[in-house]
């Protein structure tokens, strides 16, 4: 059985690689017309912190006008989570999360590493948003 849910991970794995690697083509296209430069320290960082989770779902990617990536997650009861990667392994974050029998969204923002990142993602119980 672990065989079995082992291939369908990297098969996810792959598909997401390989969707990552078009949107960003795309991206590379859309940003020349625009003229912005893509920060390519960013998106050495992007493909850093993805192939550093064990699988991960896709999310919107987006080139923001200063030439840095940021990928996007959005969940169900407001869930969401936002990660623009400057370089290096410094990412800035916004986390949105419902929590339960909470009348309001708590809402986070700041800069990390990847290992903070990592714990923020644990903390904030988004784990299934993003794996």
């Amino acid at each position: 059985m672990p065989l079995a849910s082992d291939s369908k991970q990297r098969k996810l794995t792959r598909q997401t690689y390989r969707a990552y690697r078009s949107r960003i083509a795309e991206l590379r296209e859309a940003g020349k017309e625009e003229d912005i430069e893509v920060n390519e320290a960013s998106e050495i960082a992007l493909w850093d912190f993805i192939k550093s989770l064990p699988a991960t779902r896709e999310g919107a990617l987006f080139l923001m006008e200063n030439g840095n990536f940021r990928l996007i997650w959005k969940g169900q009861k407001e869930s969401h989570l936002a990660l623009q990667f400057l370089g290096g392994r410094e990412i800035q974050y916004v986390i949105f999360k419902r929590r339960k029998r909470a009348k309001q969204v708590c809402r986070v923002a700041g800069a990390d590493t990847f290992d903070g990142i990592k714990r923020q993602i644990e903390a904030f119980e988004l784990n299934a948003l993003v794996s």
